[in-house]
């Protein structure tokens, strides 16, 4: 009987490239994920203090009082469930999904708000991490495009979801 480690070495020594290729499809979601989550984590406690300078920022740029503390929350617990879905072996796919929307909102706000890449002239340091993050969280979903498919199945075809739909409709 073969073991896991000695049909590794086999299969590394018939093709190397081939091995290193499949390791480097296998460890490098998770660590992308890993760096994705430790940023949204490190920010995460600011979505929940109150009145944040960005977000009040964005508030007076659209004009409505209660975006501030709303949208903040909404991006605080949008932010937390993302960490969680990186992490779950069948949703990384989803935590993916929602990591690149996420930060395409960020970008997207900083780039055509008054907040613009520097709000707070540390050289823009959150722009960078979330055009990192935006980068990562689209790698993820190309290294893992097979499971988008059977995954967004999975999801129509669940009676729970169905009934989810038409209980909000």
């Amino acid at each position: 009987m073969v073991s896991a480690i000695d049909a590794i070495r086999l299969r590394a020594a018939e093709s190397p490239a081939t091995t290193l290729r499949g390791l480097a499809g296998l460890l490098l979601p998770w660590a992308l994920a890993a760096y994705i989550a430790y940023i949204l984590l490190w920010y995460l406690p600011f979505k929940f203090y109150p009145d944040s300078y960005l977000f009040q920022v964005l508030e007076d740029w659209v004009g409505l009082s209660w975006f501030e503390p709303y949208f903040r929350y909404f991006t605080g617990c949008v932010e937390g469930v993302t960490c969680l879905l990186l992490f779950v072996p069948g949703l990384q796919v989803a935590g993916a999904a929602v990591a690149f929307a996420t930060m395409g909102t960020a970008i997207f706000l900083h780039l055509a708000s008054p907040l613009g890449v520097d709000p707070y002239h540390d050289g823009g340091v959150l722009f960078r991490e979330a055009c990192t993050n935006l980068v990562f969280a689209a790698a993820i979903l190309v290294i893992r495009r097979h499971e988008i498919l059977p995954l967004l199945q999975r999801l129509a075809t669940d009676p729970r979801f169905a009934a989810f739909l038409r209980a909000n409709t």
